[in-house]
């Protein structure tokens, strides 16, 4: 069995218990982890930290201490993969671990009990997505971890109809995008007003996350983001930022707006687009506005770039490494 995730041994454990715990939560969201741990900050998980991660019934309570390099998409993708755990299991995985003997403290690795579909993202990838458009619907990889509806609207009332159509196909973390690239999707400070009333009024709440598709719209709306980032936070949202490449090709001020971006904490996830048709057979790294990818190495939130299929990922990994950015998963948009 391969590894997935390592526990830290409390006080009072057994490892039925741990076993059971840890079944009973895969599945888990963010959010959902989020909402058990109300004073804990998302993007700054701090090693050693105890947070709590709860089943979808409530009934079972995980208590998961932060190591170094985890993340919340990846402690969820690696529950994910651990239905159907056992004591025994736990037991194969960590060899001279017996039931009767295990201390306070003790690192347990924690093996997946199921085996990697074929038709999955990268197991490599912390956060694994993928785009569901709302004109063609399609197959969610099996184990992604989040999901984004696109319909290509910034207006709320046409963004929303169109996305509920597939909102019960979406798994994982559940995005609603607004915005494209055309003039159905261009923002402005009127229809940034209407989705941050929409956010704050409840209208949205069939979601889990936001997602702002930035790449047309006019200049001058950096404080128009930042307010609609901040009440998507407010109301527990997820905040996600997609450009064309590395900046909105279509925004005369989008050197700024992406300095705002890079500088803003209530972004979770940046993802730059690595395509242009979505026919790519490899990533396009081009750049726009002046924003060299560099410049990502200061971001704030998760760069998560959205890349045509999964199989490009390491190449994304090996290109961003050498600009001095640490990518945590990708998004696919090739349907499947």
């Amino acid at each position: 069995m391969k590894t997935v995730l390592f526990y830290t041994i409390l006080k009072g454990d057994t490892l039925s218990g741990i076993a059971t715990s840890i079944n009973h939560v895969s599945g888990v969201t963010g959010q959902q982890i989020e909402a058990a741990n109300p004073a804990m900050q998302p993007n700054a998980l701090e090693i050693g930290q105890e947070i709590k991660i709860p089943s979808p019934t409530g009934k079972h309570v995980l208590t998961y201490t932060i190591l170094s390099g985890d993340t919340l998409f990846g402690i969820c993708s690696a529950l994910s993969q651990c239905a159907a755990l056992s004591y025994q299991n736990i037991e194969q995985d960590n060899l001279g671990v017996t039931a009767s003997d295990i201390q306070p403290g003790q690192l347990l690795s924690i093996p997946a009990t199921q085996s990697t579909p074929e038709k999955s993202l990268s197991p490599i990838a912390e956060n694994m997505g993928y785009w569901d458009c709302t004109w063609q619907g399609g197959n969610a990889p099996s184990n992604a971890t989040l999901s984004l509806a696109f319909s290509g609207w910034v207006d709320v009332k046409s963004a929303l109809e169109d996305s509920n159509t597939v909102l019960n196909n979406l798994v994982g973390c559940k995005y609603i995008s607004f915005g494209g690239g055309n003039e159905n999707g261009a923002f402005d400070s009127a229809n940034l007003a209407d989705l941050t009333d929409a956010i704050n009024q409840g209208a949205l709440k069939q979601y889990d996350g936001i997602a702002y598709d930035v790449e047309e719209g006019v200049s001058g709306l950096e404080d128009d983001f930042k307010t609609s980032f901040k009440a998507a936070k407010a109301k527990g949202f997820n905040v996600l930022v997609t450009i064309s490449h590395s900046a909105p090709y279509d925004i005369s001020d989008a050197s700024l707006l992406m300095d705002s971006f890079f500088d803003d904490a209530n972004i979770d996830i940046l993802s730059p687009q690595l395509y242009t048709t979505g026919e790519e057979t490899e990533n396009n790294y081009e750049t726009s506005h002046g924003v060299n990818w560099a410049r990502y190495a200061t971001c704030k939130a998760a760069i998560v770039p959205s890349l045509v299929t999964g199989s490009l990922y390491p190449s994304a990994q090996s290109y961003f490494s050498q600009q001095g950015v640490t990518l945590q998963g990708y998004i696919q948009w090739k349907h499947i």
